[in-house]
């Protein structure tokens, strides 16, 4: 399009070449106005969508190619000894067009860099929602596994109870069959003795016979008794056993389980870590990738400043070798065509100001559309485009006043336009200098963008490799479930069984209150047997009494025999019992004392963080102390680096004393951490010596010292915090020397420069000027490749100053996670502590328990003790009903006889009575009396 209207231009008639000089100016005036209008309406472009804002290019883009031809039509004013000038002009507009190609190109793969970006994070993101869900799963496991180990533990705590009483019921029952089975032997004897000494009454007294018959049923009924306590008892022992072998395994089990749990998490720390360390970089690529772009529109802007200074300086070169030649060309005429030479001269320089202005129109043309096109979204538009504008304007102005100065002002015109080749001749070599420096920034920007694009490849394999750990821990989690699932299957069957031998000690309670209430019933039995023996001893004589007292004798001191021997094993169980709350009171003082050792050790962690904290506040002073230092150098380089090395050499020297500090305390606590292992490992040995009672209290002591190694541990962590912070410190030295090296040098190098740029003569400058005019145009292609270097070298600094920070948050989620380990510590301390006051309670429960079951056993032994008297009393009471009742029989007997003598005798008195009276009455009857006494 460009080479085509440049074809027109020179296709234009003569009667089009000398249109004057106020039509050039209404254009150009038109021009600028059209100029300002549409910077006018550019500078709120944030305000409307994206379509107002593409529609708004559009318009923008047709005026400036209308002002582009109307500054054409005005071209065709110029004389036809200026065509090469017209065609250089064309062939810098193309040159322009191909920029502005290259500078599309540029930004659409900006753009599609940031689609790349973007598409990038939001798999980032997907990728966070997974990781955030597997936490959440795998925090749902730790919950659930929490939750069956406090059910282990209630189960575990449940058997030993049950096991407890189980060990005391099999021993009440022990004893009590014991003790049945010497009061059945002393029955059986007794029976046996009763039976040899009543065999004959026996036979004669069918009562006894059947009372016997039923102390033998009775016998039987309690033999039988006791052979099934005794099945119970081995099914139950059998039972416990089988339920202590599963709680093992489930014990087994849930520990395989909590390794695989700690395995999960380390894996977890691991992929939490990597993908902070993606996120970061992440953020590190969309900074660079942001300061990258805003580089480069600045760089755009620049090109745009310097081929506008170009244009003008170009347009100041020719003015000058123009006004030679109108000198030259006054010097040649003739004093007489003065007025014509005068006239022309007028119309060269009216000629020579539309050039200008229409050169400067056009540079303005072109300032808009690029600050347009490139920073329509800028807000600091007005900021960058005033000063061009001013520049211009100014420019115009001068133009403006010098063509209506007079001719009587030549000279004096002659010596402006020297002043300013003298300006232009001193903005060269400015121009140059930048030049140069523009150049060495776009070498920069070139390495960065490269290091940038080898980062995202490495950010990518980084996904890549996240995204498989992520598969494979998802692929853990479920089976972990499974796994808790089966253990919660195991869980309910444990819980199944301990019902069954729940049920089991309910129904040898049962038994046992059922023998209960037959004792009670046998003493109801003896009370009633010993009403009647007392209502048959009153009928008995003192020498019975006296041998059942000789009897009584002898068995009560059998009985007190037998009740020393009780009284020692009392004093036996006792002594048991003593010690074993000695041991347990022995176990407390050294879990008291391994308390007392872990707060000791949680107090110097806390100090040792406290350290860290402070370490990690002076490290952050120190960034914060070279972020100022960078800040100033930049404004005034050597009153910064003289005023920031004392106070970063005193915070240096202060972080090495406390890091000797610190090493010193971790030495002591390394000591201590020894002492305390020596000390675990003499109480092991100890508690293997003692009973099985202290094996809880060794579990207890093997918590401890696990809880102690992760103290040490956490220690040996905090060294190497400590460790990694000096070796920061160190390369923050480092760093931090050689840049002000670097500073230094660059000073240096400048002052020299300066010196030597000073020494150059203004020729010379000329000379490089009108040389490095021809460069400029190879140099503005160059000038996009410095400006990625540019790029590159602010997004190295950038990732540098990231690097630092994101150090920084690893250090503050170190800091963090020891927060949270001295957290946990504190839980299980808590949780320790509570375990221990339910051990103590479960130990008074098992103490009250024992002195409850030796009351009831004692309780037990008394009532045997009086039934066997009150069965001896029976069975001395039996002998002498026994003998009594023989007694009364043969006194009966001889009661019986007696009775019949004296009713014989009675009979015979009764009937002498009757003779004597019929004796009396009659001498005959006297006679017969005689004679049956005589026949008597």
């Amino acid at each position: 399009m460009v080479m085509d209207r440049a074809g027109w231009l020179w296709r234009r008639r003569s009667s089009d070449k000398s249109p004057g000089g106020s039509d050039s100016s209404l254009s150009v005036s038109s021009h600028s106005e059209r100029c300002s209008d549409d910077q006018g309406q550019s500078q709120s472009p944030e305000a409307s969508s994206r379509s107002k804002y593409d529609y708004s290019q559009e318009i923008e883009v047709a005026r400036s190619l209308n002002g582009k031809q109307a500054a054409g039509v005005n071209l065709n004013n110029i004389n036809k000894e200026h065509g090469q000038s017209i065609e250089q002009y064309v062939s810098s507009n193309v040159r322009d067009e191909e920029i502005k190609e290259t500078l599309e190109s540029l930004n659409n793969r900006l753009f599609d860099a940031l689609l790349t970006i973007r598409a990038k994070e939001d798999l980032v993101k997907e990728h966070a929602k997974v990781t955030e869900e597997a936490v959440a799963g795998w925090e749902q496991a730790e919950a659930e596994a929490t939750t069956l180990k406090g059910l282990l533990e209630a189960s575990c705590q449940k058997n030993a109870s049950l096991q407890d009483q189980v060990c005391h019921l099999d021993e009440a029952l022990k004893e009590c069959v014991r003790q049945l089975r010497l009061a059945r032997e002393e029955q059986e004897d007794k029976i046996r003795e009763i039976v040899s000494k009543t065999l004959v009454p026996q036979s004669e007294n069918p009562e006894l016979q059947k009372h016997i018959g039923e102390l033998r049923k009775r016998l039987e009924v309690t033999r039988l008794e006791a052979s099934s306590s005794m099945l119970l008892q081995h099914d139950l022992q059998e039972r416990l056993q089988a339920i202590e072998r599963e709680n093992l395994g489930l014990k087994a089990k849930g520990q395989a389980i909590e390794r695989e749990n700690l395995d999960l998490k380390a894996k977890l720390l691991v992929q939490s870590n990597d993908l902070k360390i993606v996120m970061l970089e992440r953020d590190l690529s969309n900074q660079a990738a942001e300061t990258a772009s805003k580089q480069h529109l600045e760089g755009v802007k620049k090109i745009a400043r310097v081929e506008a200074e170009c244009r003008r300086l170009q347009h100041l070169m020719r003015k000058a070798t123009l006004i030679n030649n109108s000198r030259s060309a006054q010097n040649s005429c003739c004093m007489e065509s003065l007025t014509d030479s005068q006239s022309d001269h007028g119309e060269h320089m009216v000629a020579v100001d539309n050039d200008l202005q229409n050169s400067d129109s056009w540079a303005l043309a072109l300032i808009a559309e690029l600050d347009q096109f490139k920073n329509g979204k800028d807000g600091s538009r007005n900021i960058v485009n005033n000063p061009v504008e001013i520049d211009i304007m100014d420019d115009f102005l001068e133009m403006e006043r010098l063509a209506a100065l007079p001719e009587s002002d030549g000279t004096s015109s002659n010596f402006e336009m020297e002043t300013d080749s003298d300006k232009a001749i001193a903005r060269s070599s400015s121009l140059k200098i930048k030049s140069e420096e523009l150049q060495n920034k776009v070498a920069n920007l070139q390495e960065k963008f490269e290091a940038i694009a080898s980062e995202k490849r490495e950010l990518e394999m980084a996904l890549m490799e996240v995204r498989n750990q992520l598969d494979i821990s998802c692929d853990a989690l479920v089976a972990a479930t499974n796994r808790l699932v089966e253990m919660q299957m195991q869980l309910e069957s444990a819980n199944d069984s301990k019902l069954s031998a729940l049920e089991d000690v309910e129904r040898l309670d049962s038994e046992r209150k059922a023998l209960e209430l037959q004792l009670e019933s046998k003493s109801v039995e003896v009370e009633e047997l010993l009403m009647a023996v007392t209502s048959l001893e009153e009928n008995t004589e003192q020498k019975e009494l006296e041998s059942q007292l000789e009897l009584m004798s002898a068995q009560a001191t059998e009985l007190r025999l037998t009740v020393a021997s009780l009284e020692e094993r009392v004093q036996a169980e006792r002594n048991i019992s003593m010690q074993q709350k000695e041991n347990a009171e022995a176990m407390l003082s050294t879990k008291e004392e391994l308390e007392a050792q872990l707060c000791s050790a949680t107090t110097e962690m806390g100090k040792l963080r406290d350290m860290v904290k402070a370490l990690e506040n002076e490290v952050k002073t120190e960034k914060a102390l070279h972020e100022e230092l960078t800040a100033h150098i930049q404004i005034k380089v050597e009153a910064a680096v003289d005023a920031v090395k004392e106070p970063l050499e005193a915070q240096l020297c202060s972080t090495n004393t406390e890091a000797e500090k610190l090493r010193d305390v971790v030495k002591a606590l390394e000591d201590q951490v020894e002492k305390e292992k020596a000390l675990c490992e003499e109480l092991a040995a100890k508690v293997e010596l003692k009973t099985k009672a202290a094996r809880t209290a060794e579990a207890v002591q093997e918590s401890l010292e696990a809880q102690l190694s992760s103290a040490n541990a956490e220690i040996q962590k905090l060294e190497e915090i400590t460790k990694q912070l000096q070796s920061e410190l160190e390369k923050e030295k480092t760093l931090h020397e050689e840049f002000s090296a670097q500073l230094e040098m660059k000073i240096e190098a400048e002052r020299a420069r300066s010196m030597e740029s000073a020494k150059e003569s203004l020729e010379e400058q000329f000379q490089l000027v009108n040389s490095e005019t021809a460069k400029l145009r190879d140099t503005v292609h160059a000038l996009e490749h410095d400006v990625e270097k540019e790029k590159v070298f602010s997004a190295e600094l950038q990732m540098q100053l990231e690097a630092l920070e994101a150090v920084k948050k690893v250090l503050e989620s170190e800091a963090e996670s020891a927060h949270q380990d001295a957290k946990i510590l504190s839980q299980k301390v808590e949780s320790l502590e509570a375990k221990l006051t339910e051990h103590m309670l479960v130990t008074d429960e098992f103490t009250a328990n024992v002195e409850s079951l030796q009351s009831d056993r004692i309780a037990m032994e008394h009532k045997l003790k009086t039934a066997d008297r009150e069965l001896i009393k029976l069975t001395n009471k039996v002998s002498l009903l026994h003998r009594e009742i023989e007694q009364e029989r043969l006194m009966s007997e001889e009661y019986e006889q007696k009775c019949q003598k004296l009713e014989d005798q009675l009979s015979r008195d009764s009937r002498d009575a009757k003779l004597w009276r019929l004796a009396n009455s009659n001498g005959d009857l006297k006679v017969k009396k005689l004679k049956c006494l005589s026949l008597l």
